[in-house]
């Protein structure tokens, strides 16, 4: 019994195949071009160069989309000024008929590896009265960041904790079950972007 109940666990963990860190940054610049495609945007434009000594001499111009209807930021890229086919960074955000911002993704590379993400993320949203929090999820659902800003029975709450410190003191402190008990944790129904 005890094989069984194992080999099922690994059956069911396998039966979720995340896309590659490649195939989600272009999932991403996807969604941001659907969202484009679908709305009256404005954009904003800035230009600048990576600092570092490997980076040094990479420049971006990175554009931000901004609907006209509503002023969401729908998403943000930045893009080799040399070359703007290449993406170094995309963000997109999903909001909800209400216009609260429900979920959103990044996927971000480095200047000279334009084609590799470094790092991909998904952020699940929750609002519980006057909290907004987020859960960061990598491709493989291991929770990178949680975030929560807001007010709770009449005190503020801010709570921002990085994956290493999510623990159960940390999670034991005022205002961490108002800001996170009731979020969604199906972060992989989103790891293809939508």
């Amino acid at each position: 019994m005890k094989t069984r109940v194992a080999l099922l666990c690994i059956t069911s963990f396998s039966a979720f195949a995340a896309p590659s860190p490649a195939d989600f940054h272009r999932g991403v610049y996807a969604l941001h071009e659907q969202q484009i495609a679908q709305r009256e945007i404005r954009t904003e434009e800035a230009t600048g160069n990576y600092e570092g000594a490997a980076a040094a001499r990479y420049r971006y111009v990175e554009t931000s989309y901004y609907e006209k209807a509503s002023g969401h930021l729908l998403s943000r890229v930045r893009r080799d000024a040399a070359l703007p086919e290449l993406i170094h960074i995309t963000e997109v955000n999903i909001y909800d008929d209400a216009g609260k911002l429900v979920r959103d993704f990044g996927s971000v590379t480095l200047p000279w590896a334009p084609l590799q993400p470094v790092r991909t993320f998904i952020n699940l949203h929750h609002y519980n009265g006057a909290l907004h929090s987020f859960r960061q999820h990598d491709l493989i659902g291991q929770v990178g960041y949680e975030f929560c800003e807001g007010s709770f029975e009449g005190k503020r709450v801010r709570i921002s904790l990085d994956g290493d410190d999510i623990n159960a003191a940390s999670t034991a402190g005022f205002g961490y079950k108002a800001c996170f008990d009731g979020m969604s944790k199906d972060w992989a129904q989103y790891a293809t972007p939508h």
